[in-house]
């Protein structure tokens, strides 16, 4: 094989071999809580929402008696459903921990500002689905005026009376 070829068949490899590194084999049996969330934070911070996703899920599962720091992440893990448009299962993260507030004998010891970030969340979401209902039925309405030789009164487009 010639030596340009081999460079080019090395670097290729080289290549492969990096690119399929994942964020599961970074993962260190000794982490700490805070080593998770510090991850998991870099992650959401460079947009990176499987990888934070990922931490979130493995603290759940290694530390499963930290109850507080469990609202964290299950708090985290809807809001990132929530930014990458994934409502729905916002929508039941927000709603499990609300449920976790009304209904488990530690909620005491959960910080209120996840209630209340979640209370927010699902504003939010009520709003999306409120206006994402409005502009389908706004273009209904504009594909009946045009099918009838009709046309609105309120675009801003419309003859003036």
């Amino acid at each position: 094989m010639p030596k340009y070829k081999r460079h080019w068949f090395i670097s290729l490899a080289i290549l492969v071999l990096t690119s399929c590194a994942s964020v599961e084999d970074t993962l260190d049996t000794d982490w700490s809580p805070e080593i998770f969330f510090k991850n998991a934070q870099e992650a959401l911070d460079d947009s990176r929402y499987k990888d934070a996703m990922f931490y979130y899920e493995v603290f759940t599962i290694r530390y499963p008696e930290n109850i507080q720091k469990n609202i964290a992440a299950d708090y985290e893990k809807a809001f990132i459903h929530y930014k990458t448009g994934k409502l729905k299962q916002a929508e039941e993260g927000f709603k499990e921990i609300l449920k976790e507030y009304e209904e488990s004998p530690y909620a005491m010891l959960f910080q209120p500002r996840f209630k209340q970030l979640c209370e927010i969340g699902l504003t939010n979401i009520e709003r999306s689905k409120s206006v994402n209902n409005k502009l389908f039925w706004r273009l209904k309405e504009r594909k009946w005026a045009e099918d009838h030789g009709e046309e609105l009164l309120d675009t801003p487009d419309a003859p003036q009376v």
